[in-house]
């Protein structure tokens, strides 16, 4: 896409708050990665001051807390309204694995339309060494293959790379359920034939945790259910992942009224001797009351520095390689 399109999108947003010309120019630096104060004001000839008083105004009008949140609101405009990474300053990088050869080239050549870098491998045994030398934001992988399914190379990865890249899963036919996929440390299961707008939708917001951390404007389109914020939970007696949480019916009745596909708050505990935190997490897959490791798996979409440093410290003690536990 040309830098018109982008220029644009930047207007309508600062139009749909009512940004001041000014205010505009100060929240297109955000798209070219510019988060720091000191940058913006070089680049745009102000001083640090003016810069930080613009900033008031813009979390004023945007009901953002920080400039984290406001360029969460920018690219998810951004990516609905021109569906690709053209215009970024940096742009994610795709390991495409699928042993079909011409398969392989139509996933990258969409992928790369869209304006990512990607680079195709068809022999899944090469895929851990190229992560050893280059570093990918996204393994999107087949799982039928003849020599290493998916899930295979999955858990290979996870094992060495606990957190990123990020792992999508596609498959025609497969003898997996999808909770099975997340507890090996998949992000999603996209069942083929897919749309590439699937496969772009789910890169975009990856790579925006990836790129501007997880923050609550994430879901800020969202309808959040506030049904379980009287419970505590308690995040060392829950199994927890590298993006979410299996909560057990058994040590959490409550959480059987979860419904798939809807966000919840939840107030969860990370240390004894420190106040229940508010997070927001998506309830991804359910288990019903009556089968074996009955629950429900969230996904977390809104969590605060104590919960983010409690799960980083979990996996790097545990060598956990989990998306989503599923017990």
């Amino acid at each position: 896409m040309e830098n018109l399109d982008q220029n644009s999108i930047v207007k309508n947003f600062a139009s749909s708050f009512n940004l001041t010309p000014r205010e505009t120019e100060v929240v297109g630096q955000l798209l070219k990665q510019m988060t720091s104060t000191k940058q913006i004001s070089e680049s745009l000839g102000i001083s640090t001051s003016t810069v930080r008083n613009h900033f008031e105004n813009i979390f004023r009008k945007t009901k953002c807390e920080n400039k984290c949140e406001v360029a969460v609101l920018l690219y998810k405009e951004l990516f609905s309204k021109m569906k690709t990474f053209q215009s970024l300053a940096r742009t994610p990088k795709v390991l495409v694995v699928e042993d079909n050869e011409v398969m392989c080239e139509v996933l990258a050549s969409s992928i790369e339309n869209l304006g990512m870098s990607v680079r195709k491998v068809t022999d899944p045994e090469n895929v851990l060494p190229i992560l050893e030398s280059e570093r990918f934001d996204c393994v999107i992988s087949d799982i039928r293959m003849p020599n290493k399914d998916g899930v295979e190379l999955l858990s290979e990865i996870r094992k060495f790379h606990p957190i990123w890249p990020f792992v999508i899963l596609v498959s025609g036919h497969h003898d997996y359920d999808v909770d099975e996929l997340l507890n090996y440390g998949a992000v999603a299961y996209v069942k083929k034939p897919f749309k590439i707008d699937e496969i772009f939708d789910l890169i975009s917001n990856y790579f925006i945790e990836d790129l501007i951390q997880r923050n609550q404007s994430m879901i800020k389109s969202k309808e959040i259910h506030q049904d379980f914020e009287k419970v505590t939970l308690d995040l060392t007696k829950v199994s927890v992942g590298t993006g979410g949480a299996f909560i057990s019916i058994n040590d959490f009745p409550s959480i059987e009224s979860a419904e798939v596909g809807k966000f919840y708050d939840f107030n969860v505990l990370v240390e004894k001797d420190i106040s229940p935190v508010k997070i927001s997490a998506e309830v991804v897959w359910k288990k019903s009351d009556g089968v074996p490791n009955a629950g429900v798996g969230i996904r977390f979409v809104s969590i605060t520095p104590q919960v983010d440093s409690f799960v980083k410290r979990l996996i790097s003690q545990n060598s956990i390689s989990s998306f989503i536990p599923n017990a």
